[in-house]
Order: C-alpha cells, then sequence, then structure tokens
C-alpha cells in the first residue's frame, strides 16, 4: 500500500515537474518577430489625409511671370526737390532711389536703415546716384558743398550715399551725438563715414569701394564681389550703368536749361 502510494506520488511530481519545463521552454523561447510582423490584410487601408494631400500637389498652379523692366525703370527712380530737407542742395533734382546704387553697397545702406531703425532712429535718403552733371553743380557751389569735380566722387559709381536722421517729422543734421551713433553702426558694416573727415565734415555721407580707388572706378575697375552671394551682378551693373547713362543725358539736358 505504502509502495503504491509512493509510485502515485512520484507520478505526480514527475508530470508537475515536465509541465514547469515546459513553461520555462516557452517562456525562454528565442523570440521570432516574423510570426508578430505577419499580419494580413484583406482590404487596402485609405489615408484619406495622403489622398487629399496628392491631390493638392497635383493640381497646377497658373504659371506667374514677373516681367522686369530693363529698359525705361531708370524713369522710375524717384527723386527729390531743392531743400526738401531744409538744405540748399542745388537746382537739379537729387536721386534718392536705393536700387541706384551698386548692388552689393545697396543692401549694406538697406541693412545701416534697418538697423538704425530698430535703434529708434529714422534715416532718410538724401542722395544715391549722382550723375556728373550733380556733381558739377555742387562744385560750382563751393567747397562746402564738395572739392570733387565731376566723375571723381564715388556717388557718381553707385557707391556712396547722403543720408540724414528724421526726429518728429523733421531732418536732424547738427545732433553729432546722433550722428555717431548712426556712422558707428555704419562702420560696423564695414562702410566709410564721412563723419571722420575734417575737412569736409559730412556725417551723412557712407561710402564703399571694396579697396578701389575712384580713379580706378573711372576707368572701369569694379570691387571684386564673391559671384556665390551675387551670381548676377555683371548683369546688374551693365544694366544699372545703362540708367545711369540715361540720367546723365537728362541732367545734362536740365543743366543747359
Amino acid at each position: 500500500m505504502r509502495l503504491i502510494l509512493r509510485i502515485a506520488l512520484l507520478s505526480v511530481f514527475t508530470v508537475a515537474a515536465l509541465s514547469a519545463h515546459a513553461q520555462l521552454e516557452k517562456l525562454f523561447a528565442p523570440y521570432d518577430c516574423r510570426v508578430h510582423s505577419e499580419l494580413t490584410i484583406d482590404e487596402p487601408i485609405t489615408d484619406t489625409l495622403s489622398i487629399v494631400s496628392t491631390q493638392a500637389l497635383a493640381i497646377e498652379e497658373p504659371e506667374l511671370t514677373i516681367v522686369m523692366d530693363t529698359v525705361n525703370a531708370w524713369q522710375n527712380w524717384r527723386t527729390i526737390k531743392n531743400y526738401t530737407f531744409g538744405k540748399d542742395r542745388g537746382d537739379m533734382p537729387m536721386i534718392v532711389e536705393l536700387d541706384a546704387l551698386h548692388p552689393y553697397f545697396r543692401d549694406k545702406i538697406t541693412q545701416l536703415i534697418k538697423t538704425c531703425k530698430g535703434q529708434g532712429i529714422e534715416l532718410a535718403v538724401v542722395e544715391s546716384y549722382r550723375t556728373h552733371a550733380k556733381q558739377h553743380e555742387y562744385k560750382s557751389m563751393g567747397s562746402k558743398y564738395t572739392r570733387s569735380g565731376a566723375g571723381k566722387s564715388k556717388h557718381q559709381y553707385g557707391l556712396a550715399v547722403d543720408l540724414v536722421p528724421i526726429v518728429d517729422s523733421v531732418a536732424v543734421w547738427d545732433n553729432i551725438a546722433l550722428w555717431k551713433k548712426i556712422g558707428v553702426t555704419g562702420e560696423k558694416l564695414g562702410l566709410r563715414w564721412g563723419g571722420r573727415w575734417k575737412k569736409p565734415y559730412d556725417p551723412g555721407h557712407f561710402e564703399w569701394t571694396g579697396g578701389v580707388t575712384t580713379a580706378q572706378l573711372s576707368k572701369g575697375l569694379q570691387p571684386n564681389i564673391s559671384k556665390d552671394l551675387y551670381p548676377c551682378m555683371e548683369e546688374d551693373l551693365r544694366i544699372l550703368q545703362r540708367y545711369w547713362k540715361e540720367w546723365e543725358l537728362s541732367q545734362s539736358s536740365f543743366a543747359r536749361k
């Protein structure tokens, strides 16, 4: 009887041990990711958002054509008359169009105006490009205006500009502290500031030539600008020079009247 009981208990323990071993084997069996990734899809899943996006991309937009006037745009350059900013600047109108400047220098002046505006200083353009005829007019008005004759100013090459701060809608020419803030801001942009000059002291004047002298400019040499930054520089300058010639003709005839 005891022998039979022992055999029965041994059988029970054996079955339990085998069951536990099987569970352990199943628990630590290697994980097969394929079993969990093989999903059967009877019908395709429709992504409505993707369809809408694809349809939106497939819509043909009307082609936008930008027409640039490379012949007569100079006629739309902004000008101002004498005494606009409270000073005698001669009888011929002054060109105040920033697009009349050398592209690299134009961008520097645009940045100067923007930076000063961020400092609470409003700047107005008094004169950008200047014709030979206008330069000659200044020279005839005396040394307090200029000592440079026609063709000898950076203005004739689109590489100089005259500015003035505006306070309460009035041009302020004599605030030395204000001029210094403007001048230092311009110098930080790599510009040459006329406020450092003694004769004549010209705080509203900013220029840049990239190391090219006025004599070299007069012979057609241009500052070296990276084509990576300005890939169309040569074409832009050809168009500008054509515009400048038109203005030369226009103001030369004005001077003869």
